[in-house]
């Protein structure tokens, strides 16, 4: 017997039933990136990398580092904020979006679980997390709506 799908899930971190819906849950994407293919351990990495140009050092050491909350914390170090490419805040939400679909695309696992939400509403619902996430009641839940239009696409997709 089917176990029947929640009309809402909630997520933040990658842990528990729904955590692979999080940028940190460990899913390795490959990009194609300035013509060439780097490889990243979670899509926060990625996200994290892009503040960077591929040819500063410091997106090779966020592409190296172990957990994507390293990747997050160190790209808020004064290091870290100065020389960031100029067209980064202006394209942020597409670059993790871009991550995201990259996810569900090479991941047929990770495709699987999204495909089990059903038509649950998906939301981010991350304390501090405003923009990507619903924040503390609210929120923009940008996240949650990038998941559930890939779910949308790859249903459509299944059935086509």
């Amino acid at each position: 017997m089917a176990v029947a799908t929640p009309r809402e899930i909630r997520f933040c971190l990658p842990v528990g039933k729904w955590g692979f819906l999080s940028p940190y849950a460990a899913f390795a994407i490959k990009m194609q990136i300035d013509g060439k293919t780097y490889v990243f351990p979670t899509v926060e990495h990625y996200y994290q990398a892009m503040k960077f140009a591929t040819t500063d050092a410091r997106f090779a050491t966020i592409c190296k580092l172990k957990s994507p909350d390293e990747a997050r914390l160190l790209t808020k170090t004064a290091e870290y904020k100065i020389n960031r490419r100029a067209d980064f805040e202006a394209n942020k939400f597409k670059i993790m979006e871009a991550g995201m679909r990259a996810k569900f695309a090479q991941n047929p696992e990770a495709a699987k679980l999204l495909r089990e939400t059903g038509s649950a509403i998906l939301i981010k619902s991350c304390p501090k997390c405003y923009k990507c996430g619903f924040g503390e009641g609210s929120g923009e839940n940008r996240m949650g709506k990038i998941l559930m239009q890939i779910r949308a696409e790859l249903a459509a997709r299944d059935n086509g």
